[in-house]
């Protein structure tokens, strides 16, 4: 009797180690706001409680088993997780309810050899379904390095690490720092004194005078930041040639993963010298990949390729199936290990915990077969 793909996928992550957990389908709205981004939302299915809270039905399963994890004992400790189930994401031309399966793994400190178990993983799984994916790589944590290396304000370096991973918001960004082009400037005299805590007073007042409450929209310090943050966008946008042309320089690099080593080691010698310790972080990760039998060859490298929701910190990746008109990924995942110390205190000022993962869009394999 012929197994379906489906069967021998869960014989493979249980024998790889992973438990599967069943967490709920009903969230709470905001944390997956705060956690994935604004972008989100547009693609989430919401209601509301009957007590006025916005929920949702889960978007994915990362946040959810992550909660899960946290819940169950000390969220330093390890964990490996696997789950298959529907999620609910509005995907144009493809049906809003979808199954996935993915693993996580959580609290393993050697990242470089669970990098590359969860990709090799990830390439089995798809394996299954006999697909010979196209593999992409990325990697945030190189970006920011960048970033940090460079005499930006504070408030472009949070904007441009936000950006990572959208070319186009990206550009547009690039464009303005570069002053070529420009964002209409917000005056203090708007809205308070131009300090946070006038801002949030004065949106206070106005959220009451309106009769509005945060479940209405954003809290009055969350459009207070936005509104601070726009004015010291407006503010900085001074036509910083220099920075723009190193950033557009590194987002231009591509290759393998030793083609893409060798740019930014020369990049960090000829521009940004503090660069250096997270390239050597990645040649690491590409010995690691090679170590468990990963041909780096065959993966294609491209800086600005990041996955597009706020809580991935470092290398990510996408498999792709090559008969696909739409270019969509049949599984993605990569590392992310601030996203329990933003769940635990929502600003992050916990210890980070490594965690790597990752999803297969089941809908999609299973129309490979």
């Amino acid at each position: 009797m012929t197994v379906a793909p489906t069967d021998r996928l869960r014989d493979l992550l249980e024998e790889a180690g992973f438990a599967f957990v069943d967490p709920p389908i009903l969230h709470d709205a905001d944390l997956f706001l705060d956690l994935a981004g604004e972008e989100l939302r547009r693609r989430m299915y919401l209601t509301a409680s009957a007590e006025g809270i916005e929920l949702c039905l889960r978007p994915d399963y990362t946040i959810p088993v992550a909660l899960h994890h946290i819940t169950g004992g000390d969220p330093a400790r390890r964990g490996d997780y696997a789950y298959a189930g529907p999620v609910f994401r509005q995907r144009p031309g493809e049906t809003g309810e979808f199954d996935q399966a993915g693993v996580e793994s959580i609290g393993r400190g050697d990242t470089v050899d669970a990098d590359a178990d969860i990709l090799a993983l990830a390439m089995k799984a798809v394996a299954l379904f006999d697909l010979e994916p196209t593999i992409r790589i990325g990697d945030s944590e190189v970006f920011r390095a960048l970033l940090d290396a460079l005499p930006l304000p504070g408030v472009w370096r949070r904007r441009l690490s936000r950006s990572f991973g959208d070319d186009g918001l990206l550009r547009a960004q690039l464009d303005e720092l570069a002053g070529r082009t420009s964002r209409p400037r917000r005056e203090a005299s708007g809205i308070g004194n131009g300090d946070k805590a006038s801002v949030v007073a004065a949106v206070e007042e106005l959220m009451a005078a309106g009769g509005l409450s945060p479940v209405s929209g954003r809290t009055a310090a969350e459009i207070a930041d936005r509104y601070v943050e726009q004015a010291e966008l407006a503010a900085h946008a001074k036509g910083d040639l220099d920075a723009v042309r190193i950033i557009e320089r590194y987002l231009a690099i591509a290759g393998t993963p030793d083609e893409a080593a060798f740019a930014m080691g020369e990049l960090a010698a000829e521009e940004a010298p503090a660069l250096a310790i997270a390239v050597e972080r990645f040649a690491q990760r590409t010995q690691g990949l090679v170590g468990h039998g990963i041909d780096t060859d065959a993966l294609a490298f491209r800086a600005g390729f990041g996955r597009r929701l706020d809580y991935y910190t470092g290398f990510v990746f996408e498999l792709g199936d090559p008969s696909r008109c739409d270019g969509k990924p049949v599984a993605g995942g990569g590392r992310y290990d601030r996203l329990l110390s933003l769940i635990r205190t929502r600003d992050g000022s916990g210890p980070d915990i490594p965690a790597v993962g990752f999803s297969l869009w089941l809908d999609r394999l299973e129309g490979t077969r």
